[in-house]
């Protein structure tokens, strides 16, 4: 009878938001998880049981951020600063999302568009509200009481979270689930939660297929369950959390570099927090050093991000010895992912771009060979291979819009611990002076400069180039 009820509530709910403003016109069931994981391979509190949907829950059941903050006051500090807390009021997702709805054609992309709100705007999404008037709700994002009111998932992909909060308007704080097992009681009960500390938790938003045609769009849960950070044994294996979580100002906490403990208390001892050998970090720091995916003040996470990506790849300079004045120069240049648990760039791989400068230059800085410059207007030399993904249409022609792919069309990424070679020839002038300098520089940014440009308007801002690993050889002729 409980589920009759519900189904019926929902499907109210569906026609209600149809013949409105048709925000959330699809059934989340039929997009998410995109799939199951073997009972043996799941965490005690991964489920078979029906996800959250529209209107299972009120937006006034849970507390806000700065709510969460009088008690956890280090934690949300960390949070504030994060992509978390800007994954809904981010003017460039808005910006792209709002460009979706404009433009999304047919039942397939307008289903994909939906699926955004569900990770960007969860309670939005969970509450059956309308998201779009307000990209400064205060519960926008991902918030500290979404993430801790997940007491269960279905399995991987497209957010299959199901929600048990509090009351927040009654002052309720309902049970909160997280890492330990012998958290104080305060308004809130706190429960332990094995989902919580594994990377299938993360798995629930980043593993994202089009909810419309289920070809993968960014797979960086896949990605490192397919990889060597998963090495099946609970005593080996580096979950997204062990670097992710791990990280604070000054210890970038990659596959390449130490991953210590963060000692400390999740709240003041005074309300009762208790001293621990590891209290999980909240900045979660990905790639992001732009103004617009971070939100205001936030410096200490900017440079954070820097160092992540100063400490994911390195690159091997190969050069044979014996060259003159008139040879062909041939050398090779391998990129080595060396402290990322999933491939590199992840996430939005349409967008993001990795990419190789190299230059030879002779004794006297006269410019022998470049590629990878970018010029005045921020754009990458269009010969210059780029690191990325390529999403095609239903013509077969390269997008841009997530909505409207159907097909990838190429994707050469680095996987973890793994590496792309490079080869390169140059003409060695007769008239060169000697010694020659090879240079090669690892760059990122998290999109292209002329999309930026075109989505934000008068609103564009530089985003920022990050250098992320360079090597460097002098040639004797």
């Amino acid at each position: 009878m409980r589920l009759s009820i519900r189904r019926i509530f929902y499907s109210m709910s569906c026609l209600f938001f149809l013949f409105s403003s048709a925000t959330f016109a699809s059934d989340p069931r039929e997009w998410s998880p995109t799939r199951k994981l073997p009972v043996e391979k799941r965490p005690s509190n991964m489920l078979d049981l029906l996800i959250t949907v529209p209107g299972d829950v009120r937006a006034s059941q849970f507390f806000s951020p700065i709510s969460c903050g009088a008690c956890h006051p280090e934690i949300f500090k960390m949070w504030s600063g994060s992509t978390h807390s800007n994954a809904w009021k981010n003017p460039l997702f808005q910006a792209l999302y709002n460009l979706g709805k404009r433009t999304a054609e047919g039942e397939s992309e307008k289903k994909n568009l939906d699926s955004c709100v569900r990770c960007h705007f969860p309670i939005g999404h969970s509450s059956g509200g309308d998201p779009l008037p307000a990209p400064d709700d205060e519960k926008g994002g991902v918030i500290c009481d979404f993430c801790h009111s997940v007491r269960a998932t279905t399995g991987i992909g497209n957010a299959p979270y199901i929600l048990s909060p509090g009351n927040a308007a009654a002052m309720e704080g309902g049970t909160k689930f997280g890492p330990f097992n012998d958290s104080p009681e305060t308004i809130h009960q706190s429960k332990y939660s094995e989902l919580h500390t594994r990377s299938e938790f993360c798995g629930g938003c980043h593993d994202v297929s089009h909810a419309g045609n289920a070809i993968p769009i960014e797979q960086t849960y896949t990605e490192w369950e397919e990889g060597p950070y998963n090495t099946g044994d609970p005593k080996t294996t580096v979950h997204c959390q062990d670097c992710h979580m791990r990280q604070r100002p000054g210890f970038p906490s990659t596959g390449s570099t130490e991953r210590p403990n963060n000692p400390g208390v999740a709240s003041p001892e005074i309300m009762g927090g208790k001293k621990r050998q590891h209290i999980w970090t909240h900045y979660f720091v990905g790639g992001s050093t732009n103004p617009l995916s971070l939100p205001p003040g936030s410096d200490v996470n900017r440079q954070m991000a820097i160092e992540r990506l100063k400490n994911a790849a390195t690159l091997e300079l190969s050069v044979e010895p014996g060259y003159k004045k008139g040879d062909v120069l041939k050398f090779k240049v391998c990129i080595k992912n060396t402290g990322a648990g999933h491939y590199l760039p992840t996430g939005l791989t349409e967008l993001r771009q990795m990419w190789l400068g190299v230059s030879i230059t002779d004794a006297e800085g006269k410019i022998l060979y470049q590629s990878g410059k970018v010029d005045e207007k921020g754009t990458v030399d269009p010969n210059t291979t780029i690191y990325h993904t390529v999403f095609g249409d239903k013509d077969g022609k390269p997008t841009l819009h997530v909505w409207s792919a159907t097909q990838i069309l190429s994707d050469n990424r680095v996987p973890p611990k793994g590496q792309k070679e490079e080869n390169f020839v140059c003409l060695v002038p007769g008239d060169v002076n000697a010694p020659l300098k090879i240079k090669t520089v690892l760059y990122y940014r998290s999109a292209p400069q002329d999309v930026v440009d075109a989505l934000m308007g008068e609103k564009s801002v530089k985003l920022t180039i990050v250098d992320m690993a360079e090597t460097s050889k002098d040639i004797s002729l």
